[in-house]
């Protein structure tokens, strides 16, 4: 289905319930995370059991955020937690909940024919240096530092980054922060930071950036892992493991690992980010659905969730390169599910 959203030509995921015409589907309305589309298309064609109806539309996770608050859909899909100001407007913390969906990885993706198979190596404090612009060019020595064995270009690098309200950049500057002080003082963690003037090109969500980074030789930029693995010339970069002591590439087993050791409180707002451990990719986050608790269609939302966390909804996950919930994390989503109300 295409559908006109803010002017833009947008594709719509469609859930639909395989019912005779005599029972009645619930329908719902959703928009967010481009991070989530490849999930919400998958269970689009596969939950028809559950006899609901989702009409999901990718704005990027503000946007998600803003019309579930709004009342103008039944639920957003952010990687992004809710801000204070903007659990406040949903009624309180009591009157908001966040239900994670999957895990994945953002990966930093360049465009540099020259290197041929061999693979770039970056870390936190390296890569915030370059959204700074305090690194301009890819034989900056300290890239060259980091990658001794390779012959880097004395080119431009062209930076690109989201032009509009993203999860995927709240992650990615989440980790700049954990593991660069002076991002983090210039710049900081959110969906829409102030990037230095003059520094980076935008494009509209992952599949823009991606896109950007593809046709532009000597380009770098960061993306979901799904987008990365789309593009046939983008290579994806080894980032340094929080503990400082390996590069790992971004993988369901990576990103898993980054789970197994997280904090995962009971309101299931959490971070995967510079999570300490071996073999664990630096810059993973999670997709959650977010919703009021109490609203006129949740016994249909809760039935729509319930089916994404169970065995038949995780399982379709990490075919499209989202690494499942673990079984511990989908049962205290579950509970959060079951106190959704109607009244």
């Amino acid at each position: 289905m295409l559908r006109f959203y803010g002017g833009l030509l947008l594709g719509a995921v469609v859930l639909a319930a395989g019912c005779s015409g005599k029972s009645k589907q619930v329908k719902l309305s959703a928009t967010g995370s481009s991070f989530a589309l490849r999930l919400m298309e998958v269970w689009a064609a596969k939950a028809a059991p559950t006899g609901v109806r989702v009409d999901y539309i990718s704005t990027g996770s503000t946007k998600g955020i803003q019309d579930m608050l709004n009342g103008e859909t039944d639920f957003g899909c952010t990687d992004a937690p809710l801000t204070a100001e903007q659990m406040e407007k949903g009624g309180g913390k009591d009157k908001v909940t966040h239900i994670p969906l999957a895990m994945g990885a953002v990966v930093a993706v360049y465009n540099l024919p020259g290197l041929g198979e061999n693979r770039l190596r970056l870390d936190g404090k390296v890569l915030g240096d370059i959204y700074l612009g305090l690194i301009k060019k890819w034989n900056d020595p300290a890239l060259v530092a980091l990658n001794p064995d390779l012959k880097l270009p004395d080119t431009l690098i062209t930076v690109c980054r989201r032009s509009d309200g993203s999860g995927t950049t709240y992650i990615f500057t989440s980790y700049l922060s954990g593991a660069s002080p002076a991002f983090k003082e210039k710049i900081g963690a959110g969906t829409q930071p102030a990037w230095p003037s003059g520094v980076g090109q935008g494009g509209p969500k992952n599949d823009g950036v991606a896109a950007l980074v593809e046709s532009t030789p000597g380009a770098l930029g960061y993306v979901e892992l799904t987008y990365a693995l789309d593009k046939k010339k983008l290579r994806q970069a080894l980032l340094k493991t929080a503990t400082g002591d390996e590069y790992v590439e971004a993988s369901l087993e990576s990103v898993t690992a980054a789970a197994a050791r997280a904090n995962i409180p009971d309101n299931m707002i959490f971070s995967l980010v510079n999570i300490e451990g071996p073999g664990i990719y630096p810059a993973c986050g999670v997709v959650w659905a977010v919703a009021k608790t109490t609203s006129p269609k949740a016994d249909g939302l809760k039935q729509f969730l319930t089916w994404a966390l169970g065995n038949e909804g995780q399982s379709l996950a990490a075919p499209e390169h989202y690494a499942p919930l673990p079984p511990a994390v989908a049962e205290k989503a579950l509970l959060l599910v079951e106190r959704l109300s109607a009244r």
